[in-house]
């Protein structure tokens, strides 16, 4: 029959429990409890007069959440507030058409009446947290993709989060 050297065989079988111990490493809990875990959201800063939306990353860790915004002209404006000082966490979101009347009427010349109409149905949801720990405060943009992970992320660290939708109706 098919004969092998026995020193690939040894060398194929420290292969192959290397390669087991390395899989089952990265998909072990242990490798997957990072110490801090990082979001994209935006950050609504002042800049003179006005409130600004800037690009930023929330940044939980074991004691306290940091939000830094990206821009370095921004970076003072930057928030770290610790789990056990926040008093009041509320997740909110508003709606509001996708398309604006300008937009519609263009729309609807450029495509035609008919293929407007649907747009003018659909509404762009955007999903807001708003910490306030004492005479700290954040409040932040989610985005559509990440806010239900941030809002798991508050409460895994004990912050309870007021869901702003139901009391509304």
């Amino acid at each position: 029959m098919f004969k092998v050297p026995t020193w690939k065989l040894v060398c194929f079988r420290f292969a192959c429990c290397l390669t087991l111990v390395c899989f089952l490493g990265a998909v072990s809990g242990y490798a997957q409890t990072a110490g801090s875990r990082t979001y994209d959201v935006e950050l609504v800063v002042s800049n003179e007069k006005k409130s600004v939306e800037t690009d930023a990353d929330i940044i939980f860790e074991e004691k306290q959440f940091r939000v830094v915004p990206d821009k370095t002209s921004f970076k003072d404006q930057g928030r770290e507030i610790a789990y056990s000082e926040v008093k009041q966490a509320d997740h909110s979101y508003s709606k509001k058409p996708m398309l604006s009347g300008g937009g519609a009427i263009a729309t609807a010349l450029l495509v035609g009446f008919i293929v407007a109409i649907p747009f003018l149905f659909i509404k762009k949801k955007k999903h807001w947290m708003t910490v306030q720990a004492g005479e700290k405060f954040a409040v932040i943009k989610l985005g559509d993709r990440n806010f239900r992970q941030i809002v798991a992320e508050f409460e895994a660290h004990g912050v309870k989060v007021n869901d702003l939708k139901n009391e509304s109706k």
